[in-house]
């Protein structure tokens, strides 16, 4: 596979990859959770063994939700290293073609090939 396939790839599967990402901020996330909570001792108050799995629902959630803000903040950066990337090995394959290969010696009178 060529460098600039693995490179295409790599930008495609970075800036697609969260694409649920909905814009929140860090607080909103807070608050999402907190609602969460709320309705999961409201629903659940008295059945505490079914409470769990509704507080572990909220905690997937939160985790969610805070990753995505996290790639909404590194997505500049991540767009950044992949153009470096990308750069590299445009210019590591000119090098590579520019160094033509040199024929194979044939026999002379001054060598014995």
């Amino acid at each position: 596979m060529s460098p600039r396939v693995l490179t295409t790839a790599t930008l495609i599967v970075l800036l697609a990859a969260p694409a649920m990402a909905d814009r929140k901020t860090t607080q909103q996330c807070g608050n999402q959770f907190d609602q969460c909570q709320t309705e999961c001792s409201v629903n659940h108050k008295d059945e505490p063994s079914s409470r769990a799995p509704c507080v572990a629902r909220c905690s997937g959630l939160y985790a969610t939700c805070e990753a995505s803000v996290a790639y909404d903040k590194a997505k500049p950066w991540v767009g950044e290293q992949v153009k470096k990337t990308e750069k590299f090995f445009e210019e590591l394959i000119k090098k590579l073609d520019d160094k033509a290969v040199p024929p194979p010696q044939t026999k002379t009178k001054s060598n014995s090939i």
